[in-house]
């Protein structure tokens, strides 16, 4: 009986079958280096996810103690000691269904390399809770830095004879032309492009991260003058990584015509993926991940986000009525937090949201700590394993960044005039609502330059003779006008999540340096990231009405740098109500459209 609810919750992910154990774990080797796997739980858990003694038991019996575990969860998720597996575990916190700090995916793909290297005998053991999206993640992180491009398994280990003959059949007709585009399913499991689909040659390619428009822009020659080392051709590629890791850890249909569910099908995750193909390539934007000391002492590059615009259905009726009578459930039955100042509870608005500073910091000075003298981004440098005599581990046992909420928004942005909401119609689309969104909170720039001005301490723009530290934040407030945008560091991991009054219509996590032109020039250059429905992460319910998403970005002047992006909401703001609305209601309305598998991450999505 546990065995059948543990193969309910696996839902889609292979699963391994050990005779000679009488074991059955949600369980994967993506090859035979690295195993991906489900929580190793106790308690009531461990009656739907893999009991904890049963997935030591299996590690054990097969590689000894030539395993080392990866863990991906933060504590308020799931947390267990060290001494489980004899000390041989590794923290890199990040919440269920989000895009981590783009730092830890190195720190990952290092430590695994230096493990695995030690000894042919040795196996990485990753796990999450449900052992798929962060944990393919990071696998794919490692897999990418490889030298050579990494094969499945060359022992069928979790796989019984039937199994072995249906998957050598698979993969004869897998190898003929026309079936190579039904490898992999689009998001949505319908059949349609692989947003990530392009191969790392000539320079970053827009539509693996969605589509990019930047005026003027005639930069990329210039990026690509860049003296770092280019990444030999090794075979590797990210569409190659993704589509091994689905191939071994999804469950393949029992029909042909049904497509196989992707492995790491969070959009983001996958643009993430990509981001770090473009750092192993050396063709990350210019200056970012700098070690160079002089680069490092200069305030971060900052970016004005100046608007959203969603482009979405227009509602019927019928789901018009549902979101009100969502929102009127959720207000009467005291389940919502303060929300945006709209005139409407049925209004589109966005919170902007980021991780803490100090954590993302501290990980990037892991990162440069840890990076390969050659300029090989996925190798160790040899004695780096502590800094100023504190470990790695040291940063994240007690909890200090994880045992909270993790990700905290700092802004919010929906429509101040009528003018922002526009309807249309198309042959294509049919009614059609395009919505701009303007920032709502006053940002931190703005308090800074209101205080200068009010205490009348700023010359005349004309009298400034030598630039002083008056003169630079005068410059920089003058260039950051009150409808400027939200100011945002350029290099600095950035979630948008989307409501419709006090339901949760999704989210996407993006890094404004990858779509913005390079090098920064003195003259206004913007930049315009379009990210369609598929693009973005749970566009369930309500979300499945949007039909794309586009935010509009432009530099800073180098005056500006000096100004901090909003500060985020802190544990106190939260417990007085000025946080986002409850996952309540984007569960309630899901299950109203009878999206129940969609419901529940759309709960928990909205939750972390």
């Amino acid at each position: 009986m546990s065995d059948f609810i543990r193969r309910l919750v696996s839902g889609n992910k292979a699963r391994y079958k050990d005779e000679a154990l009488d074991l059955e774990l949600d369980l994967a080797y993506i090859t035979d280096k690295v195993i991906v796997m489900g929580y190793p739980a106790t308690g009531i858990e461990g009656l739907y996810r893999n009991r904890r003694e049963d997935a030591k038991k299996f590690l054990d019996h097969h590689h000894g103690k030539n395993y080392w575990v990866f863990n991906f969860c933060p504590v308020r998720e799931n947390s267990y000691p060290d001494s489980v597996f004899e000390g041989r575990v590794s923290r890199y916190p990040f919440p269920d269904h989000h895009a981590p700090p783009l730092a830890i995916l190195p720190l990952v793909a290092r430590e695994i390399r230096l493990w695995l290297d030690g000894s042919p005998d040795r196996v990485a053991v990753l796990h999450c809770k449900a052992g798929k999206g962060r944990s393919g993640t990071m696998a794919c992180a490692y897999l990418l830095s490889l030298d050579v491009a990494p094969g499945a398994p060359s022992l069928d280990r979790s796989l019984a004879e039937k199994e072995r003959a249906k998957s050598r059949a698979e993969q004869v007709m897998n190898a003929m032309p026309e079936d190579e585009a039904a490898d992999v399913a689009s998001a949505d499991g319908q059949a349609g492009d692989d947003p990530i689909k392009h191969e790392i040659t000539d320079g970053p390619d827009d539509q693996a991260v969605g589509h990019t428009e930047r005026p003027g822009d005639s930069s990329d020659s210039k990026q690509e003058e860049k003296t770092a080392p280019v990444r030999k051709d090794t075979g590797n590629s990210l569409s190659h990584v993704l589509e091994l890791h689905t191939a071994q850890r999804m469950k393949r249909p029992s029909s042909p015509s049904k497509k196989l569910k992707q492995g790491v099908s969070i959009p983001s995750q996958r643009r993430w993926l990509y981001y770090w193909s473009l750092v192993l390539a050396h063709q990350a934007p210019e200056d970012f991940w700098t070690t160079d000391p002089v680069v490092l002492a200069r305030p971060s590059p900052k970016v004005r986000l100046t608007q959203i615009k969603v482009r979405m259905h227009e509602l019927s009726g019928l789901k018009t009525s549902l979101v009100r009578a969502v929102n009127t459930f959720v207000d009467t039955a005291g389940l919502s937090k303060k929300m945006a100042a709209t005139k409407s509870s049925s209004q589109v608005w966005a919170s902007l949201a980021r991780y803490d500073d100090e954590f993302v910091e501290a990980l990037e000075e892991w990162e440069r700590h840890t990076r390969d003298e050659g300029g090989n981004m996925g190798v160790r440098r040899k004695g780096a394993d502590q800094i100023e005599g504190q470990a790695f581990a040291d940063l994240v046992r007690k909890g200090e960044f994880d045992s909270k909420k993790m990700v905290r928004s700092f802004a919010r942005m929906g429509t101040l005039r009528d003018e922002d909401i526009q309807k249309e119609e198309s042959a294509a689309d049919g009614k059609i609502e395009t919505l701009l969104l303007r920032p709502l909170t006053g940002d931190k720039w703005q308090r800074i330059r209101e205080k200068i001005e009010a205490e009348g301490k700023l010359p005349s723009e004309g009298a400034v003779t030598v630039e002083s530290e008056e003169a630079s934040i005068y410059s920089a407030t003058q260039a950051l006008r009150s409808d400027g945008g939200v100011v945002l560091d350029a290099r600095r991991e950035l979630r948008v999540k989307l409501y419709l009054g006090q339901v949760f219509m999704g989210w996407f996590w993006f890094i404004p340096t990858f779509h913005l032109p390079h090098p920064r020039g003195s003259a206004e250059q913007s930049a315009t990231l379009t990210l369609t429905r598929k693009e973005i992460d749970f566009p369930v319910g309500i979300g499945s009405n949007i039909i794309d998403v586009s935010v509009s970005m432009e530099w800073c002047s180098e005056a500006a740098d000096v100004i901090n992006p909003p500060e985020r909401l802190g544990s106190a703001e939260f417990a007085k109500g000025q946080g986002e609305p409850s996952a309540v209601a984007a569960s309630l309305q899901a299950a109203a459209g009878g999206e129940i598998k969609e419901m529940v991450e759309a709960n928990q999505a909205a939750n972390d």
